[in-house]
């Protein structure tokens, strides 16, 4: 077995720096022609027996550029041309499976939306279709399994501080090397006590990695700093940090590192295909939010109007993402100068300063409505952590951390697990569970839930 593994780590080929864009161009024609060839075959077998065949095969033909130009750039979007970006095995067969799925119901709702695609693949069999893409997902993910055994990205610096106990991120480092195409420089080691100088350091070197080698190392200073402090988007770089193995069968973003736990988290969580497929759920569904809700708005519209003096919007500033502020758009449900006298209050269940009526308006989300405008706009998303005052945020500004990292939401988890908060940590811990754990799924089941709260509240109280 030795003189095997000698044997074939003498094949391996390590790719000279600059050459992963002509990989990639390779990958990519070996793609275009396996999935041709692929396809036609299919299409052979299958209507072997029918007079007409070549019709089918015509249809296929004359959409082949645009398919593959769909493909092209979802796979661009998922990662699958990009050796560096090579994990593990199934992570790899996620992203083709995400590509070629993407490329299918974009290319059917292409032909849906327009009558001339329609009209070019009218005899285009869609079960042959999804034949050939299930075959072409196993052949490339082989064909991918075997190039990227043999031939290996160029070996990626990365620029590193070190905090905690020495002898632990000693093996943290050495891991690095042995598993990943990278190699790592430790520009500084820190002690756990000098933490409130990190952030600067890590922004002013521009840091890729941050190894912290103690798993009682309290962050939340530092993601302030990054964050909420410095009003500016931050480069891209991850904090891995050794954690106590008695909790760590709780904790999300875990990877086991020579047999002890290991917890990543990045400066952009939400990146790539994740990214580009919230924003088009964002765009799609905001704007169907806003035709259905019409009527709601004007009606409300019209009550402020009546009932209340001055505008019918009410603006003020909310931290948004990376600690920028921005004006939050509601309609008014309170009289002028409500907090003349009190100063700025967190609006509770009970809150006097709202009457009856536009309390009703209020459980039933209608002054929320305007924000789906701004999630158009993209200064924020229908799902994400709800966005505070600079009032509240600056008493508790180690609150104010990974929370920024994404756009703040019109809902979120922190709004259906209860409406209305007096305790800014309760939000932080669902927001940060959102953010580690993001889906589309997850998405579109708090928001299912929004709109059941909306209607039916809570449940029974006991």
């Amino acid at each position: 077995m030795a003189g095997l593994n000698r044997k074939l780590h003498g094949l391996l080929v390590r790719l000279p720096k600059g050459f992963e864009p002509f990989f990639a161009l390779v990958l990519l024609a070996v793609d275009a022609f396996l999935l041709n060839l692929i396809f036609l075959k299919v299409f052979n077998f299958w209507l072997v027996e029918i007079p007409d065949e070549y019709l089918y095969v015509t249809s296929y033909l004359r959409v082949r550029c645009l398919l593959l130009g769909i493909y092209i750039f979802w796979g661009s979007l998922a990662g699958i041309f990009n050796i560096k970006a090579k994990k593990g095995a199934s992570d790899l067969f996620f992203q083709l499976l995400t590509a070629l799925g993407a490329s299918f119901l974009s290319f059917n709702l292409i032909a849906f939306l327009s009558r001339h695609i329609a009209e070019m693949s009218h005899n285009f069999p869609r079960a042959v279709f999804l034949i050939a893409l299930f075959i072409g997902l196993f052949t490339l993910f082989f064909v991918r399994i075997f190039l990227f055994t043999f031939f290996l990205p160029h070996k990626k610096l990365l620029k590193a501080v070190t905090i905690g106990d020495v002898q632990t991120a000693g093996q943290m480092v050495r891991w690095f090397h042995r598993h990943m195409p990278v190699r790592v420089i430790i520009l500084k080691h820190y002690d756990a006590s000098d933490i409130e100088n990190l952030a600067s350091f890590v922004v002013f070197h521009h840091v890729d990695e941050i190894i912290v080698a103690d798993h009682e190392l309290n962050l939340d200073s530092f993601w302030s700093q990054i964050f909420y402090a410095r009003k500016e988007e931050p480069h891209h770089f991850r904090v891995r940090f050794a954690v106590n193995k008695a909790v760590s069968g709780g904790l999300t973003a875990m990877k086991t590192l020579d047999g002890y736990p290991m917890v990543t988290l990045s400066s952009r969580p939400i990146t790539g295909i994740r990214a580009f497929g919230k924003r088009l759920f964002d765009i799609v569904f905001s704007a169907a939010a806003i035709v259905i809700s019409a009527p709601a708005m004007i009606f409300t519209a019209l009550a402020v109007k009546l009932r209340l003096n001055g505008s019918i919007f009410y603006k003020q500033k909310r931290i948004g993402r990376f600690g920028k502020e921005y004006d939050l758009i509601k309609f008014r449900t309170m009289k002028l100068g409500s907090e003349n006298e009190s100063g700025p209050q967190v609006s509770g269940e009970d809150d006097p300063r709202i009457t009856p009526f536009f309390k009703k308006l209020r459980n039933y989300g209608f002054d929320e409505l305007p924000q789906f405008f701004l999630v158009l706009a993209g200064e924020m998303s229908v799902v994400g952590p709800r966005p505070e005052r600079a009032f509240f945020a600056d008493q508790m500004p180690e609150f104010q951390g990974r929370r920024l990292s994404v756009k703040p939401g019109v809902t979120g988890l922190a709004v259906v697990n209860s409406r209305f908060y007096t305790e800014m940590t309760d939000k932080v811990l669902y927001d940060l569970y959102y953010i580690d754990n993001y889906s589309l799924m997850l998405d579109i089941k708090i928001i299912f839930q929004t709109v059941w709260i909306l209607l039916f509240g809570y449940g029974t109280k006991a």
